[in-house]
């Protein structure tokens, strides 16, 4: 289940990032909006795997 998790959140990060991209790339700055949103949705699946660690 441990795997699962970490493969969800790295996939999770990945789309975010190619989301950012995208978005970042209509106001003239697609790699900074890749590492934002990348960044964001890091923190929050660590947050979220910290919270349910006992799940």
């Amino acid at each position: 289940m441990k795997k699962f998790r970490t493969s969800v959140s790295v996939v999770i990060m990945i789309l975010a990032a190619i989301v950012g991209f995208f978005a970042g790339s209509a106001l003239d700055n697609g790699f900074g909006g890749a590492i934002l949103l990348s960044m964001i949705a890091g923190f929050a699946c660590v947050v979220y795997t910290s919270d349910n660690t006992n799940k």
